[in-house]
């Protein structure tokens, strides 16, 4: 019988953390592939990966895979924190939330709102902000990965990846988790697994793909001047922190 109980993170849990739309899966299918014999797919990613807001998953393979969007958690034992330019996260979050949610807001209205904290779980900032400030305290390490990094040179943050989770891989098993993780391999697995990307909600709208192009500076011929101004404004200091102004 369902309790309806969340999860509660296990000593040697592996937390993946990041706002959402910020190249999330692209992670998980890496990481994933390195970590365990089954390659996750659309179809098993709901068996192999554990939502810190949802009931446990029996028969999880171990050690565990957690995946989260919440700001800083002492809870989380071990952090792979991964981060994107919030001037490329919410036209993803906007189209995210046309496929979806039957979203009729003009991508204007919808960038308001984002920069507002009004879009699930709120400033962009104030969560990416919070992992930061306690990197030190999470008690088995913290490992920060850059999208755009990842995007330019996937095998190397995988190499990143297997220090920071003590594995050992050859270069031919590298290089098939960095091919299993690529945007024509997910964008490939879609169309084969369409019904679970899809979603329950009736309002959601299967003609919309879910993997869409994965590429960085989009922002640069989506937003304009004034809301380039509004985001590099508002997030200076992170941005700063991290490089991307």
């Amino acid at each position: 019988m369902s309790t309806n109980k969340t999860y509660t993170c296990q000593e040697d849990d592996i937390c993946l953390v990041a706002y959402p739309k910020s190249g999330n899966n692209f992670l998980l299918f890496l990481v994933t592939a390195l970590l365990y014999r089954k390659k996750m797919d659309w179809a098993t990613k709901g068996e192999m990966i554990q939502n810190v807001a949802s009931e446990p998953i029996e028969n999880l393979p171990s050690p565990h895979l957690v995946w989260s969007h919440n700001g800083y958690d002492a809870s989380y034992p071990k952090v792979i924190y991964l981060v994107r330019d919030p001037r490329d996260v919410v036209i993803s979050y906007h189209h995210h939330f046309q496929k979806y949610y039957n979203e009729s807001r003009h991508f204007d209205a919808f960038f308001t709102a984002f920069m507002d904290g009004e879009i699930d779980p709120g400033m962009w900032d104030a969560q990416v902000e919070s992992w930061l400030d306690n990197q030190d305290k999470v008690k088995n390490g913290f490992l920060l990965i850059k999208y755009e990094d990842l995007l330019a040179d996937t095998a190397k943050e995988a190499k990143r990846l297997i220090t920071f989770l003590n594995l050992n891989k050859t270069e031919q098993e590298i290089n098939e988790a960095v091919q299993w993780a690529s945007f024509d391999n997910m964008k490939a697995l879609e169309q084969k697994q369409k019904k679970h990307l899809n979603g329950p909600s009736q309002s959601a709208n299967p003609a919309l793909p879910f993997v869409r192009e994965g590429k960085a500076n989009k922002w640069k011929s989506v937003l304009s001047k004034d809301q380039q101004q509004q985001i590099k404004q508002t997030f200076s200091k992170t941005l700063s922190k991290l490089g991307y102004i």
